[in-house]
């Protein structure tokens, strides 16, 4: 191989190797990431005729979410330690499930009930 060549093919291997060492980090600070606390999710149907907006509060201590508040609805579910968001509320016999992301203290993401034939988006933000 060329000096040019072996130039290349080393600025190539540097420039990989720091790009996996970004995504190795940007992996490690989402797995250390804590979600517990109490946020304020606001809901947004933009399917069916549910009500157009709702909030509701959750508690979420050691990644498992209940309700919090005088939330209408029973929470469940859990937050892993990636920010992956996996929920359900339930309601007289009513489920809406929930997916998203939640890192550092906020996160969005979408819903659903096919029990009410809505759906739509989230977003939540740690209070306090």
């Amino acid at each position: 191989m060329t000096p040019a060549g072996n130039s290349r093919l080393f600025a190539a291997v540097l420039m990989g190797a720091a790009s996996a060492t970004a995504a190795n980090a940007e992996v490690a600070l989402a797995a250390t990431q804590n979600p517990d606390g109490i946020y304020a999710v606001d809901i947004t149907t933009r399917q069916g005729d549910c009500d157009k907006t709702y909030r509701w509060m959750i508690s979420v201590s050691g990644g498992r979410v209940s309700s919090a508040g005088d939330s209408p609805m029973q929470a469940s579910g859990k937050i892993n330690g990636g920010g992956t968001v996996d929920l359900a509320f339930q309601r007289f016999g009513q489920v809406a499930t929930v997916t998203g992301r939640l890192m550092r203290g906020s996160g969005s993401g979408t819903w659903s009930s096919p029990t009410m034939q809505c759906a739509g988006s989230w977003r939540a933000l740690r209070q306090g």
